[in-house]
């Protein structure tokens, strides 16, 4: 189960937002500076090579673990940017764009903020379980 588990956050984290936001409310959007657009493309494209390389080593090599921090660092980076918005002036929704809430709280901070606690969870577990060692993934 904790395979499928870090597969749904690596998909979560590495092709959902390339299906979302390669649009004009993101990398399309003609209002943003196209600088900025560079790095919503480094963005898109650096957590698709992270999933890519997790679902290899997940699936092909059994590296439960490392797939798993793999994923963490996707959901992790959006977790201290969100953290952080005050900081830089950011915003979890962009202006004029519909976003819908679960319990008053923007989906998309929802969304990855759980994928980001499901992918704790699971690594946790595997931890627990003793199933893998750290040293044994790195091999």
């Amino acid at each position: 189960m904790t395979k499928y588990l870090t597969t749904l956050c690596l998909i979560g984290g590495g092709i959902l937002p390339v299906l979302v936001d390669v649009n004009t409310s993101h990398l399309l959007n003609p209002d943003w500076d196209s600088h900025a657009r560079v790095h919503e493309a480094w963005r898109l494209s650096t957590n698709f090579l992270v999933f890519s390389l997790g679902i290899f080593l997940l699936w092909s090599k059994n590296k439960e673990i490392l797939a798993g921090l793999l994923s963490l660092c996707i959901h992790l980076g959006f977790v201290i940017a969100a953290i952080l918005m005050p900081l830089y002036g950011g915003e979890p929704v962009g202006e004029g764009i519909p976003e819908p809430e679960i319990l008053m709280v923007p989906f998309n901070v929802f969304f990855f903020g759980s994928m980001f606690l499901l992918q704790v969870t699971v690594i946790f577990v595997l931890f627990k379980k003793k199933k893998f060692s750290l040293s044994n993934e790195l091999k």
